[in-house]
């Protein structure tokens, strides 16, 4: 029964470690992460990353019990100033666009955008789920 004990501090000592990948870079951690769930799926998680390489908003699309069909579902990543107007806004796709049905596992897909050059003033970037074509 010495095992369990042990195994149980070292889960809890491995935690800390496990927000590691999800902490912005310095230089952009002051802006404000936000998520919007469409009917269809929901906007799970949302994280800034930089790897060797340009700045990217990541993160996991979770579909929806009763959901069938995520093909014509989409993301806006729109990017807001302090005032709370638009900076940019890009439609872009998650992988795979039909979320496949996992056994024992959520239905998930996953995103990651660049955002490099990133406009001065960002304070906000918000990630949306949306059904359908603009009008």
């Amino acid at each position: 029964m010495k095992t369990l004990p042990c195994l149980l501090l070292l889960g809890v000592v491995g935690l800390p470690g496990c927000a590691t990948p999800f902490r912005a870079p310095s230089d952009v951690a002051h802006i404000k992460l936000e998520r919007v769930d469409s009917p269809v799926v929901r906007v799970e998680k949302v994280w800034l990353e930089r790897k060797k390489g340009p700045l990217v908003v990541k993160g996991y699309i979770v579909k929806r019990l009763e959901a069938e069909d995520t093909t014509q579902t989409h993301l806006d990543v729109t990017l807001y100033d302090a005032a709370g107007a638009v900076l940019r806004s890009t439609v872009e796709q998650f992988e795979p666009r039909q979320i496949p049905r996992r056994y024992r596992r959520p239905d998930y897909a996953s995103y990651s955008v660049p955002l490099d050059p990133l406009p001065g003033g960002t304070v906000c970037i918000e990630v949306r789920a949306h059904e359908g074509n603009h009008s």
